[in-house]
């Protein structure tokens, strides 16, 4: 088994969709011609939304009032598939990776989410922890924990992304994911996973085949 793997994460991949939204404030030809110039630039819808509003602005006929319509398409998408994850369910790994990549959908900048279950595997919550990279300092490993031992948590995954980045893992993802594993196992809590959301995707690195007693990180 691969210590990651690939999988698509919820997009906005319907460009008739896009197009008449845009239309309510470019007019159709101009929407058309908008959707073609924003796929030329960034190659698929997750990245257009994904883009701040400032750089929307420099492409093609996109004004402000229409980049704020993109990024509220991103909210709207991303509430669209949160709403449905209810507690003290049991989801499936198509599932799990339905939220974390819509919890990412709109992001401009690097963000760390924890996503917290029970013992029987049901969901507790997903807690946002804040923006920069998860191995950037202690302050990330503490929060982390005090979130995962005040919920209760049994077990846990972690998720953050790369805006404009690859989908792929870092050294320091995964030298962070082994140094996580044996914090949380310390207090009776399994990290079964750390998740990554880049241009669409989401990666997963398996970490407890990171598992080491003796790792330091």
């Amino acid at each position: 088994m691969k210590k990651y793997e690939l999988a698509s994460a919820v997009s906005f991949d319907n460009c008739s969709a896009f197009e008449s939204l845009l239309t309510f404030y470019t007019g159709a030809e101009k929407a058309h011609e908008c959707t073609v110039k924003l796929l030329e630039k960034y190659g698929s819808f997750s990245t257009v939304l994904s883009e701040n509003e400032d750089e929307l602005c420099r492409v093609g006929n996109i004004n402000k009032n229409t980049a704020t319509l993109i990024k509220l398409v991103a909210y709207l998408n991303s509430r669209r598939v949160t709403e449905r994850f209810e507690t003290g369910k049991e989801y499936s790994e198509l599932d799990l990776r339905e939220l974390i990549g819509a919890l990412f959908l709109g992001s401009t900048v690097e963000t760390v989410y924890l996503i917290l279950f029970d013992d029987k595997d049901k969901l507790i919550s997903w807690e946002y922890m804040g923006e920069g990279t998860v191995g950037k300092s202690d302050v990330y490993p503490r929060k982390l924990l005090e979130c995962a031992v005040k919920k209760k948590a049994k077990k846990i995954v972690l998720a953050h992304n790369h805006p404009k980045g690859n989908v792929t893992p870092s050294t320091d993802d995964v030298m962070t994911t082994g140094r996580l594993f044996n914090i949380f196992s310390s207090v009776g809590v399994r990290l079964s996973a750390h998740y990554i959301v880049a241009d669409g995707k989401v990666g997963r690195i398996e970490a407890d085949m990171l598992y080491n007693p003796d790792f330091k990180g």
